[in-house]
């Protein structure tokens, strides 16, 4: 049996126990209030007991309701937001709300009295306090998360020295499909890692994705000094124009207006541009250019192929690289 297969049955026997557990609690509430079930003898139970099993009813409906309607939901709004995953995140919203109403529905009406509601809610948030403090942390965090929206389904982050897509947000942990690690670039490890949500109030938090899905790349190459740096400027940064340079003009004014600070235009890109610094075996040329964020290892791969070939194809440029000169003949002979 693969993952694919057990997380199906997994979801199946969920359904089943919270169908079983409706089923049960709706025939007891019956009996208490009607006897249909004379031999169970449960008529006399005080009504703490029938107010249990209407909270577990409500909370049963609400639960079956919601897992059903995901896909539905999902389907109908994919078409119109254009991802998947923006449309999960909008349900994660959609649900959370509807079970917040249901739980504070539930206990205004079971509780009754608002004094004793304030009574009951002091005694239980002081001991949730003590007792609950890194859960309580990591549901705050979820909040946070939630309200300034750091990231969402669907963003690459990095945190806790974690780097993944994002695949789920619950009040507790997120959930990050994997990259890095012993993958070079941003290459998916195979992994999913569980991260709690606490980990936002005392570790940098990286987002490569929530205002623009596109990230910053340079390629650097060392050229001897005896190369041709201007043809070598030339043929890094036709290559790069070739595979990135339309992809940047399209989407400069769109990038431009995403900038927090006007200061930071002049700092933008048009097109690939390179830089230069001088080492001791020869001169670094760089050169800079922005791309989409999930295919930024694959562009630079172009990007080095169309470089590696022209300066190949050029003995004016050469590539520098450790060596060793020897120095006078080797085959001199000694002779007395």
């Amino acid at each position: 049996m693969n993952d694919g297969e057990r997380y199906e049955d997994h979801r199946h026997g969920a359904v089943f126990a919270v169908v079983f557990v409706l089923i049960v609690a709706v025939l007891l509430l019956l009996e208490l209030r009607h006897g249909i079930i004379p031999v169970l003898y449960l008529t006399n139970i005080d009504g703490d007991t029938e107010r249990l099993l209407i909270a577990i009813i409500a909370i049963s409906v609400t639960w079956l309701v919601l897992h059903n309607m995901r896909y539905l939901f999902e389907k109908i709004t994919i078409p119109k937001v254009g991802s998947h995953a923006q449309a999960r995140s909008m349900w994660r919203l959609l649900s959370t709300a509807v079970w917040i109403f249901v739980l504070i529905t539930l206990v205004l009406t079971l509780i009754g009295e608002v004094t004793s509601l304030i009574l009951y809610v002091g005694l239980i948030g002081a001991a949730l306090t003590l007792i609950l403090q890194k859960p309580l942390l990591n549901i705050g965090a979820w909040a946070l998360v939630t309200y300034k929206r750091l990231y969402r389904i669907g963003d690459r982050i990095a945190i806790g020295g974690v780097k993944g897509y994002v695949l789920d947000i619950t009040a507790m942990y997120t959930e990050l499909r994997e990259f890095g690690e012993w993958m070079k670039g941003d290459t998916f490890t195979g992994r999913i890692v569980t991260i709690p949500n606490g980990l936002i109030f005392d570790q940098p938090l990286h987002n490569y994705t929530r205002d623009f899905p596109f990230i910053w790349d340079e390629i650097v190459n060392l050229v001897t000094y005896e190369s041709d740096i201007e043809l070598a400027k030339k043929y890094m940064i036709d290559s790069a124009k070739e595979i990135v340079g339309e992809l940047m003009a399209k989407n400069y004014e769109l990038y431009r207006r995403k900038l927090e600070i006007r200061d930071l235009d002049q700092l933008l890109l048009k097109e690939p541009e390179y830089r230069m610094e001088l080492s001791d075996s020869g001169v670094n040329i760089y050169v800079l250019y922005f791309c989409p964020v999930e295919t930024r290892r694959k562009i630079k791969a172009q990007i080095t192929e169309l470089i590696w070939k022209r300066f190949m194809a050029d003995p004016r440029v050469g590539i520098a690289y450790p060596h060793m000169h020897v120095v006078g003949d080797v085959n001199h002979e000694h002779k007395t």
